[in-house]
């Protein structure tokens, strides 16, 4: 199954084709573009384009085709197979997807229906060279011609027509050759005295066999039920009155039996297939909906997958969709106990049905979740994701839902990569996006985070979740767009149909956010840019009055969603960035009697406490805290160790980083970075030199935090000794981030040891200097620079 060799192509050509479908996903520009990323090996890309491919043209058998030419060229073949099978039911007479299932049917042990296939192929092209190499290379025998018909011998003469039964032996007659084949089929055959009464066809020389003579019938014997309580004499010896009214009634019954059945089949069977079109109806509309994601949308997939409740009550998969949308209307949504309890009872129901759908087994790990049952969730759900990937059925839902409960248990990274795997399955879901948007927050990689938003709301016009994220991602800036976060927030505050009343509530929080933040930013600027900062963001000049709508927002916030602990969180981000630090922990903390299974919120209350003064010691007992309620959680323990290392515990803050990658799996190049800081400090040059090298490979896509480790890297090659690899390693840290200023003044300090090195020296001082004049190098900086 390998594709045909393509020259390969240059970067100008290559991005020529990648330019045309991003100008028109919808058009058939998928087609070249997947076909030269599959040419060059790079499987993933190929597949993303495919995968468009067939979204954009749902009818047509080309781009599952190419599909399942990705998944073969890969050793997929299950995958292939499907793909194939696929462009079978939307073009069942193609015959290259005939040609390719037959194929994949015979390498995958399915020996009858690939030769079908292959036939079926053969049959519709009989000259096309490829169908006609497998038939030989599976030893498959193409169909013969058929012969041709044999010329017909003329008709014998018509036999003397011969005196034949009474009318009432051909009506016996007739009504027993019905009443033996009645209960095989509908339609009633022609009495055999109507038959009898047609005259014989005149012989032709086209006729395809001579006709024997017609026979004289013999009369036959009607063979009636005898009950149990009567003799065993012969029905031809019983009394003819008995007979004949015996008789009469079975020819009556069938008379009226045979008609009412044709009637009634025909009927059950035009029944069955509306609403077999019924049910697949609803069942789409439900799946459709809850793709995008929203409160609204959630709301009318209820709607449509009790419709199809009504059409088939036992449908699992209906069953399925409930108990997902519900789940989240509850754990999302805040849609309290009723939304949990139905929730439960379709998941219930659903699984009687034997085999789950992922719907089913997405539902049961948020609700697991959402109970606070997360560790057991997570635990079951990715035993799952393993057995249908090893049966090749690996499923993005499944990946979506695993990466949400691995973030909510702080476990960041490995939900960064389900979410990915997620998004690789199925490329325009927001939902995804979103999520990856959220975990990227988390993870500090704030481009990467604003990029999935950004996606999320290309797939979904407004989709709230996003709207609501990028917002509250703008708003923990340095210097925000506040303008650009206004103008999100009151697009989510006055959207219709509106969004939940839970992220109604997020959303006045985050107006309060930015009031807030508004309002400290006007004390540095001059009246008339305050006034146009004003306007922009509708947040008045007035301190009092600014005040008094930041309070209104929050009162309106947790007047709509009392049991939402995010809105205390938010509010703790608030006060942390005013710089009140005990209330800031105070909200936190409320948010952590609410759910004490949030890894995040653990995070952000020890950021609030080792924001003040001695706020280590309490930082740390707080996590110590969390993690004997939650387990280990990889965020939590590097935080730990992060406690323990401001504290001057450079022994238990190694421990806890230790701790957090003893996964021989587990990717954690925060806790890689922080040991390997610590063997520097140590002079243990080995160790350090190991931990920050897998640091920074770690690192991929993050390249903020590759700088730092690399930079962390060139100072262990400095300390060593090694000129050479200290400087390429601090070259590689501006090649990955330009704007991590640490990584200029080290660099200066290595090469001001070369006289003749020293105008680059002076002039990568003056660049640290340039970019963080006040910084902790600032002092030793000047004197590199010369002044």
């Amino acid at each position: 199954m390998s594709i045909s060799s393509s020259k390969t192509l240059s970067p100008a050509e290559l991005a020529k084709l990648e330019h045309a479908f991003a100008s028109d996903p919808s058009s058939a520009a998928y087609k070249p573009l997947a076909e030269a990323y599959l040419s060059m090996g790079r499987f993933m890309e190929a597949m993303v384009v495919c995968k468009k491919g067939v979204k954009a043209h749902p009818n047509a058998a080309d781009p599952r085709l190419l599909l399942a030419r990705v998944y073969a060229e890969q050793g997929k073949d299950k995958k292939a197979l499907e793909e194939a099978l696929g462009a079978l039911q939307v073009q069942p007479e193609d015959k290259a997807a005939l040609r390719m299932a037959g194929a994949l049917q015979l390498k995958t042990g399915e020996a009858e229906p690939g030769k079908a296939n292959l036939l079926k192929a053969y049959t519709a092209d009989p000259g096309d060279p490829d169908t006609v190499m497998l038939l030989q290379q599976h030893k498959i025998e193409p169909p013969r011609p058929a012969a041709p018909a044999p010329v017909a011998a003329p008709a014998a003469p018509v036999a003397p027509a011969t005196p034949g039964p009474s009318a009432t032996q051909q009506s016996a007659a007739a009504l027993s050759s019905v009443a033996a084949t009645a209960g095989t089929e509908a339609p009633a055959a022609k009495p055999a005295a109507t038959q009898a009464a047609k005259p014989a066809p005149t012989a032709r020389a086209e006729a395809p066999a001579p006709r024997p003579a017609p026979q004289p019938r013999r009369p036959q014997v009607v063979v009636e039920e005898v009950d149990e309580d009567e003799d065993d004499e012969p029905v031809s010896r019983r009394p003819p009155s008995s007979g004949s009214k015996g008789s009469k009634m079975v020819t009556l019954g069938l008379l009226v039996a045979i008609p009412l059945f044709a009637i009634g089949y025909g009927w059950y069977s035009a029944n069955a297939r509306t609403k077999s079109r019924e049910l697949k109806k609803s069942l789409d509309a439900a799946s459709e909906l809850l793709k995008r994601d929203s409160f609204d949308s959630y709301k009318k997939a209820v709607e449509a997958a009790d419709q199809a409740l009504e059409v088939d009550s036992d449908s699992a998969l209906a069953h399925g969709y409930l108990a997902y949308a519900w789940a989240i209307r509850w754990g999302e949504h805040g849609g309290g106990d009723d939304a949990r309890r139905q929730a439960e009872e379709h998941l219930a129901v659903g699984k009687k049905g034997g085999d789950l759908s992922s719907h089913l087994i997405a539902s049961e790990a948020l609700i697991q979740t959402y109970g606070g049952k997360g560790k057991d969730a997570l635990g079951q759900l990715e035993e799952k994701v393993k057995e249908l990937d090893a049966q090749g059925r690996s499923s993005s839902l499944l990946y979506l839902t695993l990466g949400l409960i691995q973030m909510n248990a702080g476990d960041l990274e490995r939900g960064r990569d389900s979410l990915d795997r997620a998004q690789v399955l199925s490329p325009d879901d927001p939902r995804t996006y979103a999520s990856l948007g959220a975990v990227y927050r988390r993870l500090g990689q704030d481009a990467a985070a604003w990029r999935n938003y950004d996606s999320a709301l290309r797939y979904a016009k407004d989709h709230p979740e996003s709207l609501l994220g990028r917002s509250l991602l703008m708003l923990e800036q340095d210097s925000p767009n506040f303008e650009l976060a206004h103008t999100m927030l009151k697009k989510l505050l006055e959207s219709d149909p509106p969004p939940s009343p839970r992220q109604l509530a997020a959303a006045h929080l985050a107006r309060s956010l930015l009031i807030s933040r508004v309002s400290t930013a006007m004390v540095d600027l001059k009246p008339d840019m305050q006034q146009k900062l004003a306007e922009a963001t509708a947040v008045p000049q007035d301190k009092d009055k600014a005040r008094s709508e930041m309070l209104k927002s929050e009162e309106t916030g947790f007047s709509l969603d009392k049991q939402n602990p995010e809105l205390h969180l938010i509010k703790g981000r608030r006060l942390l960035a005013e710089g009140n630090y005990d209330a800031a922990a105070e909200e936190i903390r409320k948010a952590i009697r609410m759910d004490a299974s949030r890894a995040q919120f653990y995070v952000e209350l020890a950021k609030s406490l080792m924001g003040k003064q001695g706020g280590e010691k309490d930082a740390a007992e707080a996590l110590q805290t969390a993690l004997k309620t939650m387990g280990d959680s990889p965020k939590l323990v590097v935080m730990l160790g992060n406690a323990y290392r401001r504290q001057g515990k450079l022994d238990e803050a190694l421990a806890q980083y230790q701790r957090a990658v003893k996964d021989p799996k587990a990717k954690n190049p925060e806790a890689r970075l922080a040991m390997g800081a610590i063997y520097r400090e140590r002079s243990k040059w080995d160790l350090a030199q190991e931990q920050l090298e897998k640091a920074s490979q770690e690192f991929l896509g993050q390249s903020d935090r590759a700088a730092i480790a690399l930079t962390e890297l060139g100072r262990v090659f400095q300390s060593k000794g090694d000129t050479a690899k200290a400087d390429e390693t601090y070259q590689r840290a501006l090649n990955a981030d330009e704007a991590y200023s640490p990584a200029y003044y080290f660099y200066a300090t290595l090469l001001s040891k070369d006289s003749k090195q020293g105008a680059k020296a002076k002039m990568l001082a003056q660049e640290y200097l340039k970019r963080d004049p006040s910084g902790e190098h600032a002092s030793a900086a000047r004197s590199l620079a010369g002044g």
